[in-house]
């Protein structure tokens, strides 16, 4: 899991940049639009000690790297140009974006394959997954 500060960072910097769509965040009762949203993943993969030799071990610097997942949602049936336009648009809002003073930065994007989920519901959804990096101040 991300670090809460790491959450609301990159919650503050979506929530202002985008508004093509809703957004749907974690944890958080959401009304699904019928036209399209976006849901989002923050997840931590390493949060990891860089530095050694403090006199309090705690001192030391911990950096921590993640995976943000932006979901894009849109109906069945109704094509993935839109959908796809939207995953290169939120991509394109992180791409040489950094937060939280310069110590979170975003590095590489992938827009997925599309899915149609569970039984070929009523949505269909192609996903960005954009790496970041924090290193502690």
């Amino acid at each position: 899991m991300a670090s809460d500060v790491v959450y609301e960072a990159i919650r503050t910097y979506l929530s202002a940049a985008w508004s093509e769509t809703p957004i749907e965040w974690e944890n958080e009762a959401f009304n699904q639009p019928s036209d399209g949203w976006v849901a989002v993943e923050i997840a931590g993969t390493s949060y990891a000690q860089q530095s050694i030799g403090a006199d309090d071990p705690a001192e030391n610097r911990w950096d921590e790297d993640g995976i943000l997942w932006l979901h894009v949602i849109v109906p069945t049936g109704t094509g993935s140009v839109t959908a796809r336009r939207w995953a290169k648009q939120l991509a394109d809002l992180f791409r040489g974006a950094r937060l939280l003073s310069d110590d979170l930065e975003f590095l590489d994007a992938s827009i997925g394959a599309g899915d149609r989920g569970v039984d070929e519901g009523p949505h269909w959804m192609i996903t960005v997954s954009v790496d970041w990096r924090r290193e502690e101040a």
